[in-house]
């Protein structure tokens, strides 16, 4: 989080560049909902004053995309000012309640959604017994692992016919804390780090495979910084099936379909992975793009709280990209991103003729060669 945030808003030269990318603009239409809209929102917050309505609103709604980041020509982040902003909001009493439930929930149930423990075996594959210790940790999250459990099955069944000596933590897995890293709480996600580097290192693992994005940035990126570097490498699951069908662990064959790839904001702004994924969904299908793709990717508008406060919001995001899908005419929407995923089905859930959206390793599980 940003030491001196004022700081950092001062160096703003106001060009306006963030606010014609921003996806808050984009859906409303108002520039006060745009990325300039948070710097001044936020402005008004660090100089002592009392925040509008409408400066509380645009602070709230942003998914720290990073997409303004990559526009800036001052090489401000506007996520980071929003991070210190909510904390600042929540030091003062106006940080809405919704948001302290959805943060006391992971602190003291370890999912968002205060799943019971038992929920997270649901994705476990028939017949498996997760060793106590093993070279590879796979890593569900919540979103994956509660609520698409079906994604993270389909991952895991991969990762044991390629042979992998794999476990996964099972009822004990917690939530990474990324939501509480979004709204400034870096006291509790401190803890969680802690709590959450040892017990993956309990596993002996040397590698830790991630199947979220978020799960994989705060892993990789935020932890270190948060406690220490941990004792395992983290990879995520795109990575590792692209290794495995390159080197034949998985012997997969075209479908002929057409599928749309949809970029997660992690993996595309903040670690550059773009080929991996889509080297793994070439291999089982014609990979299409959405118009704007890779680093220059549209959030689907969801993360970070503003799904659960601005809902209509969010959807209009997710409708526009399913609307962009239909206009390709593909067959499906391949996703890197479960909460990405669970989201967009949602927002166009009553809609019977829209493309069916997979996760990437749903996709390649049909179309493994030779399954026993």
């Amino acid at each position: 989080m940003l030491t001196n945030p004022e700081e950092t808003i001062e160096a703003c030269i106001g060009c306006g560049r963030c606010t014609e990318v921003c996806p808050f603009y984009r859906a409303t239409g108002d520039e006060r909902n745009g990325a300039m809209g948070k710097v001044e929102a936020a402005k008004v917050l660090f100089d002592g004053g009392t925040p509008s309505a409408e400066d509380l609103k645009t602070l709230l709604l942003c998914t720290r995309c990073d997409r303004c980041v990559q526009e800036c020509p001052a090489e401000i982040s506007v996520p980071d000012i929003v991070q210190s902003a909510r904390a600042e909001l929540r030091k003062i009493g106006r940080w809405p309640e919704k948001c302290l439930g959805i943060a006391r929930s992971i602190v003291e149930s370890g999912s968002p959604m205060a799943a019971a423990p038992q929920e997270r075996l649901a994705c476990l594959p028939p017949g498996f017994e997760p060793p106590e210790k093993a070279e590879y940790l796979y890593l569900p999250g919540c979103w994956s692992g509660l609520k698409l459990p079906e994604t993270a099955r389909a991952s895991l069944q991969l990762l044991i016919e390629a042979g992998l000596d794999v476990t996964v933590l099972g009822d004990k897995e917690r939530c990474c804390g990324l939501f509480l890293i979004d709204n400034g709480m870096m006291d509790e996600a401190k803890a969680i780090a802690e709590e959450n580097t040892l017990l993956l290192e309990s596993t002996s693992a040397k590698v830790v495979i991630a199947e979220c994005p978020g799960c994989y940035d705060v892993f990789k990126h935020v932890y270190p910084r948060l406690f220490r570097e941990p004792h395992y490498k983290v990879a995520f699951i795109s990575e590792v099936l692209r290794g495995l069908i390159e080197h034949g662990k998985l012997k997969v064959r075209g479908s002929g379909k057409r599928v749309i790839y949809k970029d997660p904001c992690p993996l595309a702004r903040r670690h550059a992975m773009l080929e991996a994924p889509r080297q793994v969904l070439g291999a089982v299908a014609e990979v299409v793009e959405f118009d704007e793709h890779g680093k220059d990717a549209v959030c689907c508008g969801a993360p970070a709280g503003v799904k659960a406060l601005y809902p209509e919001i969010a959807d209009k995001l997710a409708k526009d990209l399913m609307d962009e899908v239909a206009a390709k005419g593909v067959e499906e929407v391949g996703m890197s991103c479960a909460f990405c995923m669970y989201h967009m089905q949602g927002a166009v859930k009553d809609s019977d003729d829209r493309p069916r959206i997979r996760s990437l390793s749903q996709l390649v599980l049909e179309s493994v060669e030779d399954r026993p």
